[in-house]
């Protein structure tokens, strides 16, 4: 079982606790520039304000709220005494962002609790008292059962979602915020909108919903290759994850990725040269990242969203473990080349790399020379060079200018 623990409000309540006079009070966290509210207490969500929402816009619905910016020192020194509290009590545990963190729970002294509510109830108490912050928590067999779960009594809720085999003491939602609900999967999925999935939100809910797709438990149970047309593969990673498969583990330190990807949208164009300028911006960007884990890629993927929100995605496997730009892009090219269709609309290209695995030690393909390699090597390694040097976009493929920076000038064009 892994548990998501999440603080509460946490830009907003870190400002309370700093200024005891706020507690109580619809209370507005500003970020940067102080534009837009990045935490809302409680008193001002009740009025409608929503994380991210303009400062203007969270006034008209709560007036009277108090703004004020973010005390981030104050946020970063609440956030390491509620993890001390955490790595006190579990060895394995992972930081998802500030606020956040995944626990391996069967990595317990003892292992995994009788009680698991007991459990969860006693360390809120810890947090309260000890650091006067509130968190939710959420415990499931998957690290997005258990985020969603830590999402669906807010503030001090306990949500414990079981597998279906078996039978919660309870379904639907706890009477009172601050004491446990026990859910099985598919109850808890039934219940929860599509939105409620990270990564779905509410633009990708209205394409979720025209499939029918109204709820968790639709898009658990979808099918598979709908599924995969209208999100991609990580679509099919979260269906198992949403029915409580462990797709990915608690990690306590950062392990190397085992695929990197990137994406971007644009506006609707039939120009295939612009589609194509993107496509190789994702090129130098997710190939610098990779190398710089010391990682090599076997698989790419090309993928694109049309204006009618139609996704499409080929892949290509490589004889060979490959690290460089010149390895890689005519398997790239290829998959582009696949998947493109003149005439259609499009509004996203996306890029993979799949099967990585620590660079050294290839076993060079009999149909490529290791002389052809090495001078692919050398060439990526002066990129990287002035990549390092002169920032990403100092240096790119001629095919790429068609997507341009204004904020660096290039050093060169590479045909």
């Amino acid at each position: 079982m892994i548990a998501h623990i999440d603080a509460d409000a946490f830009f907003a309540s870190a400002l309370q606790r700093k200024h005891p006079d706020l507690v109580g009070k619809p209370l507005l966290a500003l970020g940067m520039g102080g534009g837009c509210v990045i935490a809302a207490s409680y008193e001002a969500k009740a009025k409608g304000v929503k994380t991210g929402m303009r400062l203007s816009e969270a006034r008209k619905l709560c007036r009277g709220a108090i703004a004020l910016p973010s005390d981030f020192d104050e946020a970063l020194l609440a956030s390491r005494q509620i993890e001390q509290i955490l790595q006190n009590r579990c060895p394995i545990i992972q930081r998802y962002s500030v606020d956040e963190w995944f626990l391996d729970l069967k990595s317990l002294p003892g292992g995994l609790p009788d009680n698991l509510k007991y459990w969860a109830l006693e360390l809120q108490e810890t947090v309260k008292k000890s650091v006067n912050l509130t968190v939710s928590i959420g415990i499931g067999t998957s690290k997005l059962l258990a985020k969603m779960a830590s999402e669906y009594i807010k503030p001090e809720g306990v949500t414990i979602v079981w597998p279906n085999k078996h039978q919660s003491p309870s379904r639907g939602r706890g009477a009172l915020q601050g004491r446990p609900s026990l859910l099985t999967v598919d109850v808890f999925l039934e219940d929860r909108p599509a939105a409620a999935i990270p990564g779905i939100g509410k633009r990708r809910e209205l394409h979720t919903a025209a499939k029918g797709w109204k709820t968790a438990y639709d898009i658990a149970y979808a099918d598979k290759e709908a599924v995969q047309k209208l999100l991609g593969r990580p679509g099919l990673a979260m269906q198992r994850e949403l029915l409580g498969e462990m797709v990915e583990k608690v990690e306590v330190e950062a392990a190397p990725p085992k695929s990197i990807s990137r994406t971007r949208s644009f506006l609707p164009t039939r120009d295939r040269e612009m589609v194509y300028a993107h496509l190789l911006h994702h090129l130098t960007y997710t190939m610098l990242k990779m190398r710089r884990a010391g990682l090599a890629t076997t698989i790419v993927s090309v993928w694109l969203r049309s204006d009618s929100y139609t996704f499409d995605q080929k892949e290509s496997k490589l004889p060979q473990a490959a690290d460089t730009e010149e390895q890689v892009l005519p398997y790239i090219h290829q998959c582009f080349e696949r998947l493109y269709e003149h005439g259609s609309k499009y509004t996203q290209v996306g890029l993979g790399l799949y099967g990585l695995n620590p660079k050294g030690g290839t076993q060079y393909s009999l149909f490529e020379r290791p002389e052809n390699i090495k001078e692919a090597e050398n060439i990526q390694e002066a990129m990287d060079n002035l990549h390092k040097k002169y920032g990403r976009e100092s240096i790119k493929r001629g095919a790429a200018m068609a997507v341009t920076s204004a904020k660096k000038p290039h050093l060169g064009i590479i045909e």
